[in-house]
């Protein structure tokens, strides 16, 4: 807890330093004030999200810290642009042109993070099998929605649209429907909304760490409501001919080991694994399973996380085969905590699942 405070306060330093830097105040007594009310302001928007850690208050301190973070992003911009300008351009520096570049550079970024939350694109991916099949299964992947305060019925409207346009015969959804609670979603009504979303063969979804937050009874419900099959933990034949199995999160005490959910496997027929994350690539890429999709990772969602998290995950976001199993990971529909995707983008994945016999 204390490298977060002390990571706070840093944050903080460097937002005063940068709005010194860019009103550039006379007086020795709105210097003062300038730094003394940045260091105020953050630390009270610090103290209102510890007062609810991880939950919706310290969203709200979320979004104050990454905006803060994003003017550290334009002042390097700008020092990189300056450089080009003054140095390899032989171009007069000129300080108000530079702050004003700052202030648009900033903006920029800004209004870039909050389109590419609330603008989602469809991705695709083909996977065969030597499985037989009567014809490709269409599959549309959502994962992560997070329904919650920032994120409700438009989206919602939005993603059925999307989904029902790509005209998939199954769509499963890989956890975190909620964000946390039921709250917002019953507030609004969104499950007038959820429950527009149709398949042929039908709608799945497991749970996500942050469906399993203490409000997982109450979640499994809405999400049932609204015409969406859990699986959990269990498996389900589409068509009678692919096994789709579904596996409970991380954070279910009693969730099981792969392995024990393969029992109604069979060598002719194509399988497909849904969870909600993909920490246990090892242990799953040896087993019978041509596709494994799972989100959680929102693909690291604002940079420089969209590179660090690599360091600590075996597969961050996209396709990769490893051993015979088709791996997925999307980097969500959704936006979790904060309503800002920076080098990431809200999607929805359409998978062809082929035979090649």
């Amino acid at each position: 807890m204390w490298t977060f405070i002390i990571i706070t306060q840093l944050l903080a330093m460097v937002s005063s330093v940068i709005l010194y830097w860019f009103i550039k105040p006379k007086r020795r007594l709105v210097k003062f004030g300038l730094v003394l009310s940045v260091f105020i302001i953050n630390n009270a928007f610090l103290l209102y999200g510890l007062s609810e850690f991880w939950h919706e208050r310290f969203h709200v301190y979320l979004v104050v810290s990454i905006l803060q973070g994003f003017m550290f992003y334009a002042v390097l911009i700008t020092a990189a642009i300056t450089l080009v300008y003054v140095y390899i351009l032989k171009q007069k520096y000129h300080p108000m042109l530079i702050r004003t570049v700052t202030a648009v550079v900033y903006v920029g970024i800004v209004g870039v993070a909050v389109f590419n939350a609330y603008s989602p694109v469809v991705h695709r991916l083909q996977v065969t099998t030597d499985k037989p099949l009567k014809q490709p299964l269409q599959i549309a992947l959502v994962s992560d929605t997070h329904l919650g305060r920032w994120f409700g019925n438009r989206q919602i409207d939005k993603m059925v649209k999307l989904i029902d346009a790509q005209s998939p015969d199954v769509v499963v959804i890989a956890g975190d429907v909620m964000n946390d609670s039921t709250d917002a979603y019953d507030d609004t009504n969104m499950h007038e909304h959820l429950s527009k979303l149709t398949a042929p063969l039908g709608v799945y979804a497991t749970l996500g760490n942050h469906d399993y937050s203490g409000n997982e009874v109450a979640i499994a419900k809405a999400v049932e409501r609204a015409g969406i099959q859990l699986i959990d933990n269990k498996s389900v034949w589409l068509d009678s001919s692919v096994l789709l199995i579904g596996r409970s999160d991380e954070t279910d005490p009693a969730r099981p080991a792969a392995t024990d959910l393969l029992g109604e496997v069979r060598a002719d027929k194509p399988v497909i694994f849904l969870e909600h994350s993909p920490a246990d690539l090892a242990q799953i890429k040896g087993l019978p399973i041509d596709l494994h999709l799972s989100g959680h990772t929102h693909g690291g969602q604002i940079f420089p996380l969209t590179i660090l998290l690599k360091w600590f995950t075996p597969l961050v976001y996209g396709a990769k085969k490893l051993e015979g199993t088709q791996f997925l990971v999307t980097s969500g529909y959704g936006i979790g905590a904060v309503p800002f995707r920076l080098g990431t983008r809200s999607e929805i994945w359409m998978i062809t699942l082929q035979s090649t016999k």
